[in-house]
């Protein structure tokens, strides 16, 4: 059995395992970045007065910003390895980061927030890269795993940012500190990523830019379909999962407040088993099982009769959900190997997290929240018939 083990792991390389360190700290800056910004999002609302329409707006512009900036890496990408694109922008949202921590005027903070959702889109984009080609290398199922990490670190921002505005300490200094702990840590390490390309002897032999592709934007769009559904479910969880449970189902705030803190539980634990599931079970398997949970989950959060039912729902769709971003990725550089499709998909998911925060209390105000939900019920039901799909994509590169 060992040196079965040994057999299969004799390809990985020293620097492949350095780049998977590396990429696991991207994805652990990136949730705990962004993470901490929406957590610290009323101190600067009093910081600068804001009222909740204006708030409102900023917080939609990050994501708006961040899905133009994904489309266009998948342009610079063919002129620029993205290992050097997402060093580059990753150091660029800390940058902002402090910057915003510091604005005490609107001169300020506006530039520094534009910077944050054009960081932010490009190494959304570029970390889904390098994740997708090292899982290549590697042969196996990892990705899901750098997306366990991306949880984590949204968890720890929460219990951080709650433990800075206790303390009252200001914002710069709660940025800075971040900034600080985790720079070094990225520029250590960043120079590893070059072990995850994939293309790069091509581009020397050929002489050639050998990264100027074309990639057909059809199945792209299949993909990106499962990725909207799945961002979308998500964002109608974090938006209006608590106020489901508080108006709908008459439960204290303090009950209905733990809506999507199970959702996000399942999906961090579900994300920390799933390559082992993938590579003991096989990936269609896991992923057709995962998207019927993820089905049911929210039939019951729709079906309902009191709270604690509907918070199993919730959570189980959030454990449902952890495996398809991460391979719906994986298939979209199945399309590839110079990582246009996966940037190209990744523009998809701030569109599902636009509409699910967005669409749930119109059609609520119209109708009920009940049936609001019923759309997170039929797009569920999208990534169950799509799961087969993805998971041809995936396979040939996992087996």
């Amino acid at each position: 059995m060992i040196h079965g083990t040994e057999t299969m792991q004799a390809h990985i390389s020293h620097g492949m395992r350095k780049a998977r360190v590396a990429l696991f700290i991207v994805f652990f800056a990136q949730g705990l970045g962004f993470g901490s910004l929406f957590a610290r999002l009323p101190t600067i609302k009093e910081r600068f007065d804001f009222s909740d329409t204006t708030l409102a707006i900023l917080t939609l512009a990050l994501p708006l910003l961040a899905g133009v900036a994904t489309l266009v890496t998948g342009t610079v990408v063919q002129r620029l390895h993205s290992d050097i694109v997402l060093r580059i922008a990753i150091i660029a949202e800390f940058a902002a980061l402090v910057i915003i921590g510091f604005a005490d005027s609107f001169a300020m903070l506006i530039p520094a927030w534009v910077l944050m959702g054009v960081a932010f889109g490009t190494v959304d984009a570029t970390m889904n890269m390098k994740g997708v080609a090292l899982q290549t290398k590697y042969r196996r199922s990892i990705m899901v795993g750098f997306y366990a990490i991306y949880s984590a670190a949204g968890i720890v921002a929460s219990l951080a940012a709650a433990g800075a505005a206790a303390a009252g300490l200001p914002l710069w200094v709660f940025f800075g500190v971040e900034a600080l702990v985790l720079l070094p840590l990225l520029l250590v390490t960043g120079s590893s990523l070059v072990n995850t390309r994939i293309i790069a002897e091509r581009r020397t032999e050929s002489g050639e830019n050998a990264l100027a592709v074309k990639v057909p934007w059809l199945p792209v769009i299949s993909i990106g379909v499962v990725l909207t559904s799945a961002y979308f479910i998500e964002s109608s969880a974090s938006s209006w999962g608590s106020v489901y449970v508080h108006d709908t189902l008459n439960s204290p705030e303090s009950v209905a407040a733990l809506a999507f803190g199970g959702y996000s539980a399942a999906m961090l634990i579900g994300r920390l088993s799933a390559d082992w599931l993938i590579r003991s079970f096989g990936v269609k398997r896991v992923i057709q099982v995962c998207a019927l949970v993820a089905f049911g989950g929210m039939v019951l959060v729709v079906i309902a009769p009191v709270a604690p039912v509907a918070l199993i729902g919730f959570a189980l769709a959030g454990g449902g959900l952890c495996v398809i971003a991460p391979l719906a990725f994986a298939a979209a550089g199945s399309l590839d190997t110079s990582g246009v499709a996966v940037a190209r998909a990744n523009s998809f998911t701030y569109v599902g997290f636009l509409l699910g925060a967005a669409i749930i209390g119109p059609v609520a105000d119209m109708s009920s929240m009940r049936i609001a939900y019923l759309i997170s019920v039929a797009l569920a039901l999208v990534v169950v018939l799509s799961a087969n799909n993805i998971a041809r994509r995936i396979e040939p590169m996992t087996d």
